[in-house]
């Protein structure tokens, strides 16, 4: 039993081996990581230049040092939480911790985490466990367009819509491939479904998977899908400056929906968590046919900030759930799974 004079020792690892943005992005996040009082806080910090800083607060850290020395002073740990948004963040930086060092690691291992960065894998396994898909094709450079518009294109392994486009006609198609490409080698293109967005996430409660009600976006007519600016706050250097409520896109939880839909979502939200292989938890967005009332996955999110302005964390307030005992449980089990 922990008590605040005996309290679990977590670490919380931020920043990003990959670019400034997603190490600001995720230094936002950190700063409002919900602390219960049973818990003994830790923070580490990659940079871009490979170099890691840690302390009791981060007010409070290191100067950089190398990742051995660093390893050399490191306190002893109960649970690792990452709090990486870049690929080898949500990746290699969670495998190491878990299966080199031998720390337990809240949220989903390494392989289920690099199959759901790779959108396209993603799509692949979860239509194979009856989940439905819109239609898509994974492009390279020099690849011919065998959809018609409207359509989305994107990168295959970013986050947070970075270079994201919804072509709507022949014309918009070299710029939409020119931006995708700025940020990945490979880009999906996925027909466009109308109607409504829906967010939906799954925990593991025990021996049990709670869905949690779920949220929807607001898109419209002219707004039909949420881009960057639609989900942060950036500066003019183009760097995150927080997370605000979408300005264009509005957010509603519970969502409101039918007996049907709901239960539909929930089907797919299960199928999902089990096809990946997630554990702890798994975060998915939908589109919902206008049409057809059928939920297409867009893509699933591994990531859960423990924050009190992070989705999942707004799912289970709307709820009635203790946000801080949640966190708290997911933490510790964990350390006990570990132990098992």
């Amino acid at each position: 039993m922990f008590t605040p004079e005996n309290p679990l020792k977590v670490l919380h690892i931020g920043g990003s081996l990959v670019s400034d943005f997603y190490d600001k992005l995720s230094l936002l996040y950190l700063k409002e990581v919900v602390k219960p009082p049973a818990v003994k806080a830790y923070y580490a910090i990659v940079h871009p230049d490979g170099l890691w800083q840690q302390g009791d607060s981060l007010e409070n850290l290191s100067a950089p040092q190398t990742l051995s020395d660093f390893l050399k002073s490191l306190p002893l740990l109960d649970v690792v939480v990452p709090h990486l948004f870049c690929q080898p963040g949500m990746t290699t930086i969670r495998g190491f911790f878990e299966d080199m060092l031998g720390l337990p690691v809240v949220g989903s291992k390494l392989p289920c985490t690099s199959l759901a960065t790779n959108k396209a894998h993603t799509r692949d396994v979860v239509s194979a466990n009856g989940v439905l898909v819109a239609k898509g094709q994974l492009l390279k450079r020099g690849d011919e367009v065998r959809l018609k518009p409207p359509f989305i294109i994107k990168p295959n392994g970013e986050d947070n819509s970075l270079g994201i486009t919804l072509v709507k006609d022949e014309s918009q198609m070299e710029e939409a491939l020119k931006l995708g490409f700025q940020y990945d080698s490979q880009l999906l293109a996925e027909e466009f479904i109308p109607g409504r967005e829906i967010r939906a996430v799954v925990i593991e409660r025990g021996d049990k998977l709670q869905v949690l009600p779920m949220i929807e976006y607001l898109v419209n007519d002219a707004n039909p899908i949420r881009t960057t600016a639609e989900k942060l706050q950036l500066k003019d250097d183009g760097m995150p400056q927080q997370q605000t409520p979408q300005p264009n896109v509005k957010a509603i939880c519970p969502a409101h929906l039918s007996p049907e839909l709901e239960t539909k979502l929930s089907l797919a939200v299960i199928n999902a968590h089990g096809a990946i292989g997630c554990r702890d938890y798994s975060l998915y967005d939908f589109r919902i046919h206008q049409d057809t009332d059928e939920p297409y996955l867009l893509e699933a999110g591994l990531f859960w900030a423990f924050s009190n302005i992070s989705m999942i964390s707004k799912m289970l307030l709307a709820n009635g759930e203790d946000l801080e005992s949640v966190i708290f449980e997911v933490w510790c089990n964990a350390l006990h799974r570990h132990r098992k």
